[in-house]
């Protein structure tokens, strides 16, 4: 297995209302997670990616979907976002974890920092050898588990400390494929600000099919069609200039 050289983050399910409900639904909440960890990586230059899986009709081609959408190359290390579930709704505190199959001390290392920056119950790593994005993959992954939707005080705590959270997960995932970066102490705990697409609908569009084309005749092996809407102006610039010197 070779090093992976980014950070390719999805939201799990495929849907609003497609997973676990409680004081939030899950998925509405991953989200809100899974994206403010990516955008804080690529404010500190680290490669990574952002997926939501807006295609399938059920859990069945939602795994499947998600094993091929990360098969498409094998240099990426995959952080699927989740909340657990337990009945009923509690008041008490139950906790975070982070599921593996191969990533012990990683996922070991991303639960201490998730209740460490939260007060959450850290429930630690968790082996699992029946979860698709951890089984099928070609590419290592984790599976965190913020926290429960059924538990109030969870909740309470993820609500206050989000931006602490995703901070401390986003530098144990950077320095997990060697780009740790650090914040100053001032900083801590403030909002990190992101580099913004700045493109409007048009230009979106037209990249999405300009990039599809590209994948398709090979002068890209990665399909980025379906992430433009999450990379910086830079990044697409970027891209555009490797296309240009690939054919010129």
């Amino acid at each position: 297995m070779t090093q992976p050289v980014e950070i390719e983050l999805h939201v799990g399910h495929y849907g609003d209302r497609t997973g676990a409900s409680g004081y939030v639904d899950e998925v509405q909440y991953a989200r809100k997670f899974i994206k403010r960890i990516y955008e804080i990586l690529i404010a500190n230059k680290v490669p990574a990616t952002y997926y939501e899986d807006k295609i399938s009709k059920n859990q069945t081609q939602n795994i499947n979907h998600l094993v091929a959408y990360h098969n498409k190359d094998r240099n990426g290390l995959i952080v699927s976002g989740h909340l657990n579930s337990t009945t009923p709704l509690t008041d008490r505190p139950i906790g975070g974890e982070v599921l593996y199959n191969t990533q012990k001390d990683l996922a070991t290392n991303v639960a201490k920092a998730m209740c460490d920056a939260s007060g959450l119950i850290n429930r630690g790593a968790k082996y699992r050898n029946d979860i698709g994005v951890l089984t099928k993959t070609y590419e290592p992954g984790i599976l965190i588990e913020f926290g429960f939707v059924n538990s109030k005080k969870d909740i309470e705590l993820l609500d206050q400390n989000l931006e602490k959270i995703c901070l401390a997960i986003a530098k144990v995932l950077a320095a997990a494929i060697g780009h740790p970066f650090s914040i100053p102490a001032k900083e801590e705990g403030n909002k990190v600000e992101t580099s913004k697409n700045t493109l409007d609908a048009t230009g979106i569009a037209e990249a999405k099919k300009l990039f599809g084309k590209l994948y398709e005749k090979g002068i890209f092996s990665t399909d980025h069609s379906d992430k433009i809407e999450q990379y910086s102006d830079g990044k697409i610039l970027s891209l555009l200039l490797a296309f240009l010197s690939r054919t010129v």
